[in-house]
């Protein structure tokens, strides 16, 4: 099952990565079709044979494809900044009108994951249903929005104030807000993933305790002297 979602990591976010970096000329654009055609192909298998189709997985590499289809014609690095302000700004956006919605895209990623792992549909709506896993996939997509519109922010002030000719100045800024939102994120993607063991482990502890119970009952019950019987006896 764990081969599963690292072909979809490989297939769906390094693949688009490393081509769309490599391919820097549009005498190669046919690179990125042969990648697409290999996406859609992937995902037609993957339906068949098990049911699924990662959904975060394709708008990603979507959104990433596209943003390098966007900027390949672009040479000036003040430009891409100013397209990379464009992205996190409609990034925000969309997350957060997905949400009223009622989309969660952190949930759909859980979900994706899941059923890469070979679990049910059913399995998975029983996840989600649960109280404490719907509450860590809330706070994780807030932590994404804000995320976001962090670096949007940070942008659009360096654009404002500092133009062509300054903006490089927030990098450092930018740089740091970024590494401590990715740091909060997959410190909340963890605890997510590990809401089962957490489970399992206060479920061996409660029925271990339940054992020490009894235990102790059954032994002060053997040292409980009953009068009535003492009496029969020495009549």
């Amino acid at each position: 099952m764990r081969n599963k979602v690292i072909a979809d990591i490989f297939v769906y976010v390094v693949s688009p990565v490393i081509v769309c970096n490599i391919v820097n000329n549009q005498k190669y654009d046919y690179i990125i079709v042969a990648l697409l055609f290999a996406m859609f192909f992937y995902s037609f298998v993957t339906k068949k044979r098990e049911y699924r189709i990662n959904v975060t997985g394709l708008v990603f590499s979507f959104v990433y494809i596209g943003l390098y289809l966007l900027k390949q014609d672009i040479y000036i690095a003040f430009d891409k900044y100013i397209y990379d302000t464009y992205f996190y700004l409609i990034a925000s956006i969309t997350l957060i009108g997905l949400r009223f919605l009622n989309i969660n895209m952190v949930s759909q990623l859980y979900n994706d994951i899941l059923r890469a792992k070979g679990k049910t549909k059913v399995y998975i709506w029983n996840k989600l249903k649960k109280s404490t896993v719907a509450q860590e996939l809330e706070k994780t997509l807030q932590i994404i929005i804000i995320h976001f519109m962090s670096v949007a922010f940070i942008k659009v002030y360096s654009i404002a104030n500092y133009g062509i000719n300054g903006y490089k100045t927030t990098l450092d800024l930018e740089f740091l807000a970024t590494l401590l939102f990715i740091i909060a994120e997959v410190y909340m993607a963890s605890r997510i993933m590990n809401i089962d063991s957490d489970l399992k482990r206060k479920k061996k502890n409660n029925k271990s305790s339940i054992i020490t119970i009894k235990q102790i009952k059954t032994s002060s019950d053997d040292k409980i002297i009953y009068l009535n019987k003492y009496k029969k006896t020495n009549k």
